[in-house]
């Protein structure tokens, strides 16, 4: 199936859609169907990026564009507040937003800079938006810090994706007096005897699982997982609950963690603290040697961590044979869940689940928040069999809820998206892979190509192009599915410290368990939980977004002491502007097609190459190319390659201005595009 023709629309239409700036220019997309509307700075009105707008088409005056218009009105603003970088005047300020996106100069009256000085980088809110002939103006309403503050780069993204970041007193006072005494009671059982263990990171401080795997003499494995019991604790209508719900998720970024919940209770109250009482939901499975799982009980309980584990430890005693005294006691238990997490594995792979085994990477920092090195996360089988056990349970509870007959909150993942599916068959033809994929896959086929693919050099080609073709994995009360894991029920369980909607599958829990809703009650539930599913998924895609930009900053910010070094890489994207080039340490960065300076550069949409006019020089996905460090602009978070190595200074000069000609939106729009999603446990976001 080839890629749909684009429709030009016709001079003089009056349409409607949203306004994508980038910068002095910019585009209206309307549909599908149609081509974007070239927009000229003299005609942006004063739009800003992601405004709804209406706009008049006209003639191109170029002819570099089909289609061109001028904005009319803009019809809803996509936001008012902007992170800026705050100058005195003599009668006031004066604000210019850090985001290249959105041009124009915003008016701070005197009165309204909340004390900021020349420097600051501030947020406004505008409250006039700028005519023909004057100013936006507006109001400093926080004060985010200066140059040479710790943390600033990161407080200004933040800030930017507008990530609450501070609790209440109010609400830390509420976190201050709930009752610190686990009493035992009817209907929550007592498994303080059972010698459970967390397996966390070694810095983890919200330690929301444990677990407990026995093999029986059948051959079955009997697996309890114990997730803290956060519902307990926070209930419906109280701050902490509304905040939770704000909040939608902890973000993990490069030098702190942005909590769901205070520390109170994230860190200690509700954390499955070593040899401390604790109230847990616990899922208890009989798993049988093909992986095939019955859940025998989901209750309430009480539990008390034997030992606090981590991932290095136990790795290191399954391939080395060295553990720590405290930890030989429970070494038994552990072979048992690596060999019950095996069998989970192996009935996964059956149906057909996808492992994107992608490399994941740390920016380690020091004291002032400076990059030290880039370190890869090693994903051994510790990491691997709290995965299974994880997925197990959660699949448990989706099943038990999916039972009750109400409505529920699922974890669900869509079939591929038809265009950029067509994408990845192309890809595939063009490489002459031996496989076909079928109008409307199925996780098998989609299994079978990544597996032609283990061990080549363009395994992470088609890895990073196959997840691409897939949508992100989101919340909803519908039961659709998830296609990465190939399970027809799904929902999210196992941390409710920072996640809201494992909270909200909690209480349904309990709900179920007691059964003593009114109809009235389950509709106008059912009603709110529609509202939340979709809310939290808008919460988790801003974190996702903003660890990502973090992980950018840092990685840029750790490039640029190496500027002019040569370094080898594969070719992991191929655009009309360029190609990109990801580095061992997991930078990428773009080589612009106008540094290529030896040929005319041609890209070629149906082949996924850049070939020269005149040297035939092909340039292809996954080939492994010598490239040369150019420009890393820690601001826009854009590291920039040359081919091959340059050794002359004033080579080196010209190359790094020719880069400077490239375009930040283009790097955005591909990671954007890539629907890479870093998670935390268990390396992604399932």
């Amino acid at each position: 199936m080839e890629k749909k023709e684009l429709l030009p629309y016709k001079p003089g239409v009056i349409l409607q859609g949203v306004y994508k700036s980038y910068g002095r220019f910019g585009f209206l997309l309307t549909d599908d169907d149609h081509e974007d509307v070239y927009i000229a700075e003299k005609d942006h009105l004063n739009a800003v990026n992601n405004d709804t707008v209406e706009v008049k088409t006209m003639k191109s005056e170029t002819g570099r564009h089909n289609t061109e218009g001028r904005i009319t009105r803009v019809i809803e603003r996509a936001d008012d507040m902007f992170v800026c970088t705050y100058e005195m005047l003599a009668d006031g300020g004066e604000a210019v937003p850090i985001d290249e996106k959105v041009d124009m100069v915003i008016q701070i009256p005197e009165g309204d800079e909340m004390g900021a000085v020349t420097g600051a980088r501030v947020m406004v809110q505008v409250t006039r938006w700028p005519g023909e002939w004057t100013d936006a103006e507006g109001k400093v309403t926080e004060v985010i810090g200066y140059k040479g503050d710790k943390g600033l780069d990161i407080d200004v993204i933040i800030a930017q994706h507008r990530l609450p970041h501070v609790f209440s007193d109010d609400l830390m006072k509420e976190a201050d007096n709930l009752p610190r005494t686990i009493v035992p009671e009817e209907g929550v059982a007592d498994y303080r005897d059972m010698p459970i263990v967390t397996i966390d990171g070694p810095d983890s401080k919200d330690l929301d699982d444990a677990v407990y795997c026995e093999k029986k003499e059948n051959g079955h494995f009997d697996l309890g997982v114990h997730i803290a019991d956060v519902s307990r604790y926070v209930t419906k209508g109280s701050l902490l609950d509304d905040e939770a719900y704000r909040r939608g998720t902890s973000v993990y970024l490069a030098d702190r963690v942005i909590p769901m919940l205070p520390f109170q209770l994230s860190n200690d109250l509700c954390s499955l603290n070593h040899d401390e009482d604790r109230y847990a939901m616990s899922c208890l499975m009989d798993v049988a040697p093909d992986g095939t799982v019955k859940t025998e009980k989901i209750t309430p309980s009480i539990v008390r961590v034997a030992r606090r584990c981590n991932y290095p430890e136990i790795n290191k005693a399954f391939d080395e044979g060295i553990a720590p005294e405290d930890l030989k006691i429970h070494l038994p238990m552990l072979e048992d869940l690596r060999e019950c997490a095996a069998a989970l594995r192996q009935n996964r792979t059956r149906r057909g689940a996808l492992d994107f085994d992608f490399p994941e990477y740390k920016v380690v920092l020091d004291e002032d928040g400076k990059p030290l090195r880039i370190e890869k996360r090693i994903r051994g089988e510790s990491e691997k069999m709290i995965e299974d056990a994880m997925i197990a349970a959660n699949e448990a509870v989706a099943r038990f809820l999916e039972k009750t007959g109400h409505t529920s909150i699922y974890r669900v993942h869509d079939h591929p998206d038809q265009e950029k599916l067509n994408s990845l068959k192309r890809l595939i033809a063009i490489m002459g892979l031996p496989i076909h994929i079928p109008e409307d896959p199925e996780p098998k086929d989609i299994q079978k190509l990544l597996a032609s693919v283990k061990g080549q050099d363009i395994e992470a080609v088609v890895q990073v192009m196959t997840l691409r073709s897939l949508p992100q994995a989101c919340y909803s009360t519908d039961n659709d599915g998830h296609f990465g894991i190939a399970s027809t029920c799904y929902t999210h369980f196992t941390s409710p410290i920072r996640r809201y909607p494992d909270l909200m599958v909690h209480r349904l829990i309990r709900q179920a368990i007691h059964d003593e809703m009114t109809k009235q009650q389950r509709k106008k539930q059912t009603e709110f939980l529609i509202r939340a599913a979709e809310h939290c998924s808008e919460t988790e895609q801003n974190a996702t977004e903003t660890e990502r930009d973090v992980d950018d900053l840092k990685m840029t910010e750790y490039m640029v002491p190496f500027v002019g070094e040569p370094f080898d890489g594969h070719i992991t994207g191929i655009t009309r502007f360029g190609i990109f080039v990801g580095l061992d340490n997991g930078v990428e960065g773009l080589v612009h097609v106008d540094s290529m300076d030896d040929d005319e550069y041609v890209y070629q949409e149906d082949t996924m190459t850049m070939t020269g006019r005149f040297s035939g020089t092909t340039y292809s996905m996954g080939m492994p190319v010598r490239v040369t460090l150019v420009k890393a602009d820690k601001e826009r978070r854009e590291v920039d390659f040359v081919l091959g190595e340059i050794h002359s200074p004033l080579n080196l000069e010209k190359k790094t201005r020719t880069s400077s000609r490239s375009k930040s939106h283009y790097r955005k729009q591909e990671k954007k595009g890539s629907g890479k999603s870093r998670g935390k446990k268990g390396g992604k976001r399932k």
